[in-house]
């Protein structure tokens, strides 16, 4: 029961808070800034009466209303709670035929003075205000987001706040720094983007047609977006990275991210440099997956036993008829029951070589991890987020391995995919590196994206916006296809990384890491990542890496990710070189198939 006057909500904060050895803040319990002296307001002797003055901050919008904290963001993936905002009044849905429009986040855009200052230090102020006050912030984003139906939309800097229950950060909390950081930005002669605070957390994403059984099978090759997990925790899978090589050495080891193959427990630097070393063995699919996978096999056998009786049905239908209709049908019939038939053919002999070489962890057993550093804020600001496994060469044999190759599956027809890593064909002058769908449906991997590249793309959006359209296959969203915001990075607080520091003074340590974000395509292609797509490999359209996914935002009851965050390949070998054995890697290129 609340004391003197205070909330439930108030001492359920002060005990979350107390747990963690601090003491709360007005602003966290309260949403109230503690009252300042006038000797503690900062003098305003920066802004030179001779000189230009800065803009008066724009008139605040209406309190949120609980209507617009749940429907401000309808139609993006997670569909997150705002918090607090800036900018123009909320316009809800209204009249008998009222309908809430959906929203889009889309490509930043060119906007020269913000570029310049947000790597530079504005992003440090903006996360200093968000540390001076206490809110535990999860991301920062630079994003452009609009009604669907909308040409343009707002430039925002875009704000996650983690959700820990039972606390949430208050609107008065939220507004007085959106109030702050709106500030800041006109500081800086930014007048035109504004501040938007909302409920999103950072996923660390495991989770908890010629041939006919090419999707069936696809797990169980060398292409990659195949699920994989540590044996000793298989409640954990992700998703495999890329395949790469060291001259000399008949060996093949793969990239993956390390948060998909170790718990957060044991983050601590990881070698395996003998044999006398334990191995820490990964699997391809844990137990549950296995099963999981040979129920859609059997399931499929009885749907071909379902299309053979149908056929059969069929052509009882005409029997003793010669007419050309009746003739047609029973052609037709026949050879759709034929293709059922080696359909089906085809899944019973997988299903018993699944049975009799796959059954068992140790027949699944894909390899074993070599290096894998702890999960620090490595160079350049970069999430370390690394695990090197040497495969098996039962499994996979070097001698034999054709390089990386992604398989494009059956989600999208040839056309379908097209159109999306191709987006606008009146702006197909600047799509230097086209995608073009390959015959066999496997789409070659060819080293990295040049970093002059990432950061200037030749390729627009279909709104003209420079861009890299990038697509990926992961466990759980299997083929998807997304935009990288290649002129703004964002920056996360990992979960690794975001523990209470003693040594300090009680508050969370602020490691805030860069990564790069990838926004979905449309709202038809829906997230570009959810959970168990970490460790997946993201490239353009000519197979050329942009780094591996390692996590993603999202503030809805789903998993689904409205910004996904990608580690850039050049960090990535960078960090893999460090270690002796693999100082020569290089990614093995896939060779024509």
């Amino acid at each position: 029961m609340a004391k003197d006057g205070q909330s439930e909500g108030v001492l359920n904060q002060r005990l979350f808070l107390a747990q963690r050895g601090r003491k709360p803040s007005e602003l966290e319990v309260t949403g109230r800034l503690p009252k300042t002296t006038p000797s503690e307001i900062p003098p305003k002797s920066y802004i030179q009466s001779s000189g230009p003055q800065v803009p008066p901050l724009p008139p605040l919008p209406p309190r949120v209303s609980a209507a617009e904290a749940e429907h401000y963001y309808n139609g993006l993936p997670s569909k997150p709670r705002l918090i607090a905002r800036t900018g123009a009044p909320w316009d809800p849905p209204s009249g008998p035929e009222a309908y809430l429009r959906c929203k889009e986040l889309r490509i930043p855009g060119q906007h020269e003075l913000l570029t310049q200052l947000w790597e530079d230090n504005l992003a440090i102020k903006v996360h200093d205000i968000l540390n001076k006050n206490h809110v535990d912030w999860s991301s920062t984003d630079i994003v452009r987001i609009a009604h669907d139906d909308e040409p343009d939309g707002n430039l925002i800097l875009w704000i996650g706040v983690w959700v820990r229950p039972p606390t949430r950060l208050s609107y008065e909390a939220g507004i007085e720094v959106a109030r702050q950081c709106k500030r800041l930005l006109l500081d800086h002669g930014i007048a035109d983007v504004d501040v938007e605070l909302r409920e999103s957390n950072i996923i660390q994403m495991p989770t908890d047609i010629i041939d006919p059984t090419a999707i069936l099978r696809e797990p169980f090759t060398t292409t990659l977006g195949i699920t994989i997990c540590a044996e000793d925790t298989p409640w954990a899978e992700g998703t495999a990275g890329f395949f790469i090589a060291v001259p000399g050495v008949d060996k093949l080891f793969l990239v993956t991210a390390r948060h998909v193959l170790f718990p957060r427990a044991e983050n601590k630097h990881f070698e395996r440099t003998n044999e006398s070393q334990p191995r820490r063995n990964v699997l391809v699919l844990s137990e549950t997956s296995f099963q999981e996978h040979l129920f859609r096999i059997k399931r499929d056998i009885q749907d071909q036993d379902i299309v053979i009786a149908s056929q059969e049905s069929r052509i009882a239908g005409v029997a003793g008829q010669d007419d050309a209709e009746s003739q047609a049908i029973r052609e037709d019939a026949e050879h759709e029951k034929k293709k059922a038939e080696r359909r089906a053919q085809t899944l019973t002999n997988f299903l018993q070589e699944l049975l009799g070489q796959w059954s068992t962890n140790k027949s699944r057993t894909l390899g074993h991890v070599i290096f894998s550093p702890e999960i620090v804020v490595g160079a350049g600001q970069y999430t370390q987020d690394i695990a090197v496994i040497e495969v098996d060469a039962s499994k996979i044999s070097p001698a034999d391995f054709p390089g990386n190759f992604i398989d494009l599956g059956t989600k999208y027809t040839p056309v379908e995919l097209t159109r999306k890593m191709l987006p606008h064909p009146n702006l197909n002058a600047r799509n230097f590196n086209k995608f073009t769908w390959p015959g066999n449906r496997l789409l070659k991997l060819s080293g990295p994206i040049p970093q002059a590249e990432m950061r200037h793309p030749p390729m627009s959006d279909p709104d003209g916006e420079a861009c890299i359209t990038v697509l990926k296959r992961g466990r759980t969203t299997d083929v998807t296809v997304g935009k990288a915001t290649t002129n703004f990075v964002s920056y996360t607080r990992n979960l690794y990384l975001s523990e209470p520091d003693s040594e300090r003074d009680g508050t969370a340590a602020a490691a805030a890491s860069k990564a790069l974000a990838v926004i979905p395509l449309d709202k038809e292609c829906g997230p570009f990542a959810a959970k168990g797509d970490s460790g997946a490999v993201v490239v353009d359209g000519v197979g050329r890496i942009a780094g591996i996914l390692t996590g993603g935002g999202g503030g809805g009851a789903n998993d689904a990710c409205d910004v996904a965050y990608v580690t850039p390949i050049e960090f990535i070998m960078e960090v893999v070189h460090k270690f002796e054995p693999l100082a020569d890697a290089y990614i093995k290129n896939a060779q024509s198939a």
